[in-house]
């Protein structure tokens, strides 16, 4: 494999957690994905076309071309998550009351930081500042809905049972429909938030727009930091990565795209389909 080239910036964008990154050679422009309409009859990684100011463009899914789920799914898959674990504590709640109610055993965590709601919560992670403060929200009307169950538990045990199911009640009406109300703009917030970018490249006479979740910088790549792409991490689906590069103070890892490479893989798409008049 020859050398990369490295002496032109590179812009160096996201998918997932990993940085990637396209010679500026190669970038028309960058854009927040227009609407994107399916065509038919086409690979799983292409998504369809856009339309940029009368130019009808195709639109490939880097992330599902490199074998990585697609920013769509994941951002669906998320949102089901917090969907279930909204439940979940609706569930919690009535399954408390039960248990005074039919004088047994609660047997649901107690410990915020055990429900499933709780250890996703301590560890996940997100850039989106107006995510991060929505979710910090959370915080503390789920550990007070958790920190009822002693005192309804010792109330039960003195017999005063209806003090603990109005606790339950009051739970219910207030840190509970604020859980509930924080899910809902969590929800939102990722759906608005997990817009990507469309990076609409130029190889010889073709365009093609992909879109990538974020773009992190412009810059050129040390030439002592960058390498080739190891034999054994060669698949047919990677082809268009032809490179290790390395940015910042702290030696990131970048992986370098061949734009000729990933194109000319799509020989069989038209490319630079007329705009309608």
């Amino acid at each position: 494999m020859q050398k990369v080239a490295i002496d032109m910036p590179w812009v160096v964008f996201y998918l997932q957690d990993e940085q990637f990154a396209v010679s500026v050679n190669h970038v028309k422009e960058m854009v927040a994905m227009p609407k994107v309409i399916s065509v038919p009859q086409t690979p799983d990684y292409i998504r369809g076309v856009i339309d940029l100011r009368g130019q009808v463009i195709a639109v490939l899914d880097l992330r599902s071309k490199l074998g990585m789920k697609s920013l769509a799914d994941e951002t669906e898959d998320l949102i089901h998550l917090l969907a279930q674990r909204e439940q979940d504590h609706k569930n919690w709640i009535a399954e408390l009351a039960s248990s005074v109610q039919e004088h047994r055993e609660f047997e649901l965590a107690t410990d915020p930081h055990k429900c499933a709601f709780g250890k996703w919560y301590d560890h996940f992670r997100t850039d989106n500042r107006i995510l991060a403060r929505c979710l910090k929200k959370f915080d503390e009307p789920h550990q007070k809905i958790h920190a009822i169950a002693d005192k309804v538990k010792a109330m039960e045990k003195n017999e005063d049972f209806e003090a603990a199911l109005e606790l339950i009640k009051a739970t219910k009406e207030n840190e509970l429909a604020e859980m509930i109300h924080l899910f809902s703009m969590a929800c939102m917030l990722l759906g608005e938030s997990n817009r990507e970018i469309a990076l609409v490249l130029e190889w010889e006479d073709k365009t093609l727009a992909v879109g990538v979740d974020s773009i992190e910088t412009v810059e050129k790549l040390s030439a002592s930091g960058t390498e080739d792409l190891p034999a054994v991490a060669a698949t047919r689906d990677n082809a268009c990565i032809t490179g290790i590069g390395k940015k910042g103070e702290k030696d990131a890892l970048v992986q370098l795209i061949d734009v000729g490479k990933m194109i000319g893989q799509e020989k069989d798409l038209v490319f630079d389909l007329p705009g309608e008049d």
